[in-house]
């Protein structure tokens, strides 16, 4: 088989291309199989994302690793009200721990969404 001229993602691991590049048309096709068997498992961050105490979730964005969440906050008036823009993404338990979302601040959203 000869080498493809694609260039991996970089997010790849090396053994992980080394063995996709030395695989057979047929075994690839089994692999893609494998993997979208595998992402059925797991479902979208967007559709796992709930909001927060006091918060309405507006809008997520899907953008693979992580997704962008805009919430208002209905308890508040004027500026504290929102909408705020995160950039939601998972984070993996360390050894035995259940992983977690965290949400990063990104600011207040202007414009046609967000008022202001």
């Amino acid at each position: 088989m000869t080498q493809p001229d694609t260039a991996p993602p970089d997010n790849i691991p090396e053994e992980i291309t080394t063995a996709l590049e030395a695989s057979s048309d047929s075994q690839l096709r089994e692999i893609i199989h494998y993997a979208q068997q595998l992402l059925r498992e797991h479902p979208p961050l967007t559709d796992a994302i709930e909001s927060r105490a006091g918060e309405d979730l507006v809008r997520t964005e899907d953008h693979g690793a992580y997704t962008i969440v805009i919430v208002e906050r209905p308890d508040e008036t004027g500026k504290a009200r929102g909408p705020f823009a995160y950039r939601v993404g998972w984070e993996h338990g360390i050894g035995d721990e259940d992983g977690k979302y965290r949400w990063h601040y990104l600011g207040k959203v202007y414009g046609a969404d967000g008022g202001d």
